[in-house]
């Protein structure tokens, strides 16, 4: 009798289990989801971005080896496997890494079509072109489909040429380095930023902060894709692919802007992907605190008078702080106070304005296009989420879970669970995500739906280099032309150096063709102590 139980009641079992297993699907997936890459005049160094939420990449951000050359900033990826049910539900089951038994096949394809996109601003369809009158095709740095496959595979140039080419005549060329392709000894895909040469090979001058014809840069962008190879199962190509861009070095990447690229794609999730976000209650410790941190640290890279956003500002002092953490009666004016303060999202105003001396006036930082019309510009003011968030916990309606700062876990420590996602949310936290006029490392694009096929996910069918297209050519003339009330994380205004003096950080830099030839010699600001300094500057034009 119970061998009978056991064959019925196996062959049942075994049935019921193949049924199920039959309507599971095995996919995956590359993470980060958008990874960052920065550029660096170093040819053998780099140094990896950031892989978990606030934890700062490491210095020195310059390589011994190479005479004090910038390191270029790489971005690892990384592939999960995930089983998702026939009810669309998923669930991780582990990072996927090279074995006898497993095969990942990277491929990347980086592009840099700024000189055959249009004038900026807006830089989009309506613009008119730059360097009109030459061939299209020829304006495009495409370093063509590149993959890579193995472990600790040594780096794979990704170049192109850019040929202005009028009435069938070249007028120049140049081959321009975008990047290098390699992997980690676990087989993970490492891209690290090109060299960063910008240059004008028809001998044309620098006129304007985001239009110049006859020049090129090494900025760039484009998708990342996998193919895994299981023994005895059938390639799978990685689901969605990933998007990397190649963007400029980050000065001070201890400093986060008040409104990040992580916001805007979070914001866009809301509105079109993920609506219920919206309706979250947020927390004090990880929703509310950041924003109000990010405000009082851009002290350390802006000008004096505009040091914690005005001397009543400082929303780190520990009286201050506790009585914003505090939900009831007692904390509601210190609530109330600050978001009076904070800017509506979507108020018009003309781009490049100041703005307001008096409430509303956060961010301090200057005004730039709307992403949703790019034609008109607007007050730079906290994503529609950020300030739905701020609105609830001024009236009280959050969770009230402040203890202490939160403290950044390594990578390695976190739970699987939570893995994929800090992969992305460390390498976007990272880049500007207003004010866009047109930005650092990507433009507006960032903050229109239409860029991603889902949460956190650009489109594949859009062309390499289209994030970057609409950026200032080359980027070092916006670089200096924004050097107050703009992108301070990425780009200081002002710095403390060792001595303690407030210092331009710019200093030596009188033109755009000076940030084009000094911009590898410029200072990073580094945590020493309780301080954010500048450190690793090379003397610029005399002046150290």
């Amino acid at each position: 009798m119970g061998s009978y139980y056991y064959l019925k009641g196996g062959t049942d079992f075994f049935l019921n289990f193949y049924r199920e297993q039959v309507k599971m699907k095995t996919i995956y997936r590359i993470y980060p989801a958008i990874g960052v890459a920065r550029i660096g005049n170093s040819e053998t160094g780099y140094f990896l971005g950031p892989e978990s939420p606030g934890i700062v990449p490491e210095g020195p951000y310059r390589d011994d080896s190479s005479p004090g050359k910038i390191k270029p900033q790489g971005v690892r990826f990384r592939i999960y496997k995930f089983t998702r049910d026939e009810f669309g539900k998923e669930s991780l089951n582990n990072e996927v890494m090279l074995d006898k038994k497993t095969k990942i096949t990277w491929s990347v394809h980086l592009a840099n079509s700024k000189a055959a996109g249009g004038n900026f601003p807006p830089g989009g369809p309506s613009s008119s072109p730059r360097n009109a009158g030459y061939d299209r095709a020829g304006l495009v740095v495409d370093a063509s489909l590149q993959s890579v496959s193995g472990k600790n595979k040594t780096a794979l140039a990704l170049s192109g040429e850019i040929h202005f080419i009028r009435n069938g005549n070249v007028e120049g060329s140049e081959k321009v380095e975008l990047g290098r392709l390699l992997t980690d000894e676990k087989g993970r895909l490492i891209v690290v930023g090109g060299p960063g040469k910008s240059g004008s090979p028809t001998g044309r001058g620098l006129d304007s902060f985001a239009n110049n014809d006859g020049w090129y840069d090494g900025v760039s962008d484009g998708p990342v894709s996998a193919v895994v190879e299981v023994d005895g199962e059938i390639p799978v190509t990685a689901e969605g692919g990933a998007w990397v861009v190649v963007a400029p070095p980050s000065y001070a990447p201890g400093i986060e802007n008040v409104t990040t690229w992580y916001d805007q794609a979070l914001n866009v999730a809301a509105r079109n992907f993920s609506p219920r976000l919206i309706k979250n209650v947020p927390s004090f410790t990880r929703d509310i605190y950041p924003i109000l941190k990010r405000t009082v640290m851009l002290h350390w890279v802006v000008e004096q008078e505009n040091r914690h956003h005005g001397t009543a500002g400082n929303f780190l002092n520990v009286a201050r702080l506790s009585k914003l953490a505090d939900k009831s009666e007692n904390g509601k004016s210190a609530r109330e106070s600050v978001f009076r303060w904070l800017m509506k999202p979507n108020t018009r105003v003309d781009p490049n304005t100041p703005p307001p001396q008096l409430p509303p006036a956060m961010p301090k930082v200057n005004s730039g296009l709307d992403p949703d019309n790019p034609e008109q510009g607007e007050y730079t003011a906290l994503t529609e989420y950020q300030y739905t968030m701020m609105e609830k916990w001024s009236q009280g309606n959050f969770e009230a879970d402040w203890t202490a700062e939160p403290v950044p876990v390594p990578f390695d420590e976190l739970p699987l669970k939570l893995r994929p996602d800090a992969l992305t949310r460390a390498s976007l936290e990272g880049c500007i995500g207003a004010p866009f006029f047109p930005g650092i490392e990507v433009t507006y694009v960032i903050a229109q739906a239409a860029t991603y096929e889902g949460s956190f996910r650009i489109k594949h069918t859009l062309p390499p280099g289209f994030l970057t297209e609409r950026m200032a050519l080359p980027w070092q003339a916006d670089f200096l032309a924004c050097g107050e009330l703009w992108w301070p994380a990425q780009r200081p205004v002002d710095v403390v150096t060792a001595s303690g003096r407030i210092q331009p950080f710019s200093r030596g830099i009188q033109d755009y063709g000076d940030m084009v030839r000094w911009w590898t010699e410029l200072g990073f600001v580094v945590k020493k102590g309780e301080k954010f300094v500048e450190d690793e500057r090379n003397p610029i034009d005399g002046q150290s």
